[in-house]
């Protein structure tokens, strides 16, 4: 049950992550001359640095085969960031909703996992 729990901790952190590193792209946009065409390429990087720091929590939590438990976690991060921003706007959840950019979280996630199990505890 502990594990769970640090689980969720790290998934915790990882969408507050996400959510502050957005805000910041946004007040970026609204106040500065940041052009507005690359807000996707903005928040794609917002969700490679949250799933780089879920990555490197779980494979120091889990703390073997790291790459393998972080694109999964990565993935069903991805996922719930996906299937929270459909809900918003109240679209259907399908498969055009997962485009070719989603890996590269997941791929960043997987290098975080593989950095996790590594690291010196």
């Amino acid at each position: 049950m502990n594990y769970i729990y640090k689980l969720l901790k790290g998934y915790l952190i990882a969408f507050i992550i996400f959510f502050v590193l957005t805000i910041l792209v946004t007040c970026l946009i609204k106040f500065t001359s940041v052009p507005e065409q690359f807000s996707m390429q903005y928040l794609m990087a917002a969700m490679c640095a949250a799933t780089l720091f879920l990555g490197i929590f779980s494979g120091r939590l889990i703390g073997k085969r790291g790459l393998l438990s972080a694109v999964g976690l990565s993935a069903v991060f991805v996922f719930l960031i996906v299937f929270g921003i459909n809900c918003t706007y109240f679209q259907d959840l399908s498969l055009n909703s997962f485009h070719a950019p989603y890996l590269f979280p997941v791929a960043l996630g997987g290098i975080g996992g593989i950095i996790g199990v590594n690291a010196k505890k």
